[in-house]
């Protein structure tokens, strides 16, 4: 009984031990890798029509107003590179931290595991004499219904075979225990 309830404990402990953690991986880093990428996506776009406004620019525009566009490509840039810099460290920090975080709840949970079955090996091991003497018990009682049932078998042959033997007296004789007693003293 106890490895059973060790079992389930076993059992029980998987979501804590494993689940979660991986759960928690999941929405902390792989979430935060999302909104990083969602982030990137959005900078890149404002980029892209910054620099598409740009090259749409005539060259024929007032010098000032060409350095403010340049100016305004320049910034936009410079946030675009740190968007694809801070999206490409965060894909990064992922593809490193599974390599662990994966393998330390896995580990855990094989850990527990092995310490299950180690259990159930030492109790088994423990219980060992009194599987043996159950085993015994039982041949002992397979073999006890084995000898009965042929000793009652060979008992009913022979009262079957004594009714056979025994013809009852006829319609009108009486028998009693004495006169059968008497009968028997004449018939010697």
């Amino acid at each position: 009984m106890p490895g059973i309830c060790l079992f389930v404990l076993q059992i029980q402990n998987a979501d804590d031990v494993l689940i979660a953690p991986l759960e928690k991986f999941r929405k902390e880093q792989i979430g935060a890798a999302k909104e990083g990428k969602k982030k990137f996506d959005k900078e890149t776009e404002k980029y892209y029509t910054v620099l598409e406004k740009h090259l749409a620019l005539s060259s024929r525009k007032k010098e000032p107003f060409l350095q403010e566009a340049d100016t305004q490509i320049d910034k936009e840039r410079q946030v675009f590179y740190d968007a694809s810099l801070e999206y490409v460290f965060k894909i990064q920090e992922v593809q490193e931290k599974k390599k662990f975080e994966f393998v330390e709840p896995l580990l855990a949970f094989l850990q527990g595991l092995f310490t299950f079955y180690h259990e159930g090996y030492e109790l088994a091991h423990e219980f060992e004499p009194y599987k043996q003497q159950l085993q015994f018990n039982l041949q002992n009682t397979r073999n006890n219904f084995v000898s009965t049932k042929q000793e009652v078998e060979k008992l009913m042959k022979r009262i079957r075979s004594a009714d056979q033997d025994y013809k009852p007296p006829g319609q009108w004789t009486m028998e009693g225990f004495l006169y059968v007693q008497e009968k028997r003293e004449c018939n010697l």
